[in-house]
């Protein structure tokens, strides 16, 4: 009798212990997800956020972490941009009334897409082609990430601007006008101390970029346009072409 109480309950206690392993290694798991999100959300707070603030607030000490300790991230830059996109996307129709003067019906993803990526593209660019010629130390990837880092500011204050919008009348409506300013001076401010850390120049210098690397890029628009042009031109030849023996011979 004894016996067959024994073997009653070994397998209840084997069941128990299986159990027991089971519900641990699933709390194992839950506790697994949970510490990566955690490191994840303080890794995209400290690089996306924390860093680009210190070196808005300590341009010197910032920007040379940037370049000489390689604290810069291209992946940063990115979300950031994409951020900075996603808060062009909101304001169009995420303006409060008083202030947004978008017609939803003209909403279109692409443009605002272009029109936020390709400035800094293009301006990076153009500056890389004029720092080549002025023994700047920069490179074209550096300076990239420079101009997406630049956009946090504005990027930032662009999403507190929409949900303060919503909340104002019409005669607070300047305080938006202030929040522009606000962004895209410190991002200008980002902007002129991350070339003269990357390029290692002076003030002077600087500002002799600055004109130039303006220069450049009305030039690139430039020769983009006379390139679009001609392009179309071919296009149309071909296809007046096309066309005219579509007709005679089908």
């Amino acid at each position: 009798m004894e016996q067959a109480n024994n073997q009653n309950i070994e397998p209840m206690q084997i069941s128990n212990s299986e159990e027991e392993k089971e519900k641990k290694s699933f709390f194992d798991v839950v506790k697994l997800i949970l510490r990566t999100i955690k490191n994840a959300v303080k890794t995209f707070f400290d690089e996306v956020i924390r860093h680009p603030f210190y070196i808005l607030t300590h341009p010197v000490a910032g920007w040379q972490a940037f370049k000489q300790e390689k604290k810069g991230k291209m992946w940063v830059g990115i979300v950031i941009i994409l951020l900075y996109v996603a808060m062009k996307m909101v304001e169009y129709n995420g303006l409060g009334p008083v202030v947004n003067t978008n017609n939803p019906q003209k909403f279109n993803s692409i443009t605002i897409l272009v029109y936020s990526i390709v400035p800094p593209i293009l301006l990076s660019v153009a500056n890389w082609s004029v720092t080549t010629l002025m023994d700047g130390k920069g490179k074209m990837k550096e300076i990239i990430m420079m101009a997406f880092y630049s956009y946090c500011p504005v990027m930032l204050i662009g999403f507190l601007k929409i949900i303060i919008s919503n909340y104002i009348t019409t005669d607070e409506a300047q305080f938006i006008l202030l929040l522009n300013i606000i962004g895209w001076g410190l991002t200008g401010i980002l902007a002129f101390t991350g070339l003269m850390s990357i390029h290692e120049y002076g003030l002077g210098r600087v500002l002799w970029c600055i004109i130039l690397t303006a220069v450049a890029a009305v030039i690139m628009c430039f020769i983009a346009l006379l390139l679009f042009n001609l392009a179309q031109q071919v296009y149309g030849f071909f296809y007046s072409i096309y066309d005219e023996l579509s007709i005679r011979y089908m």
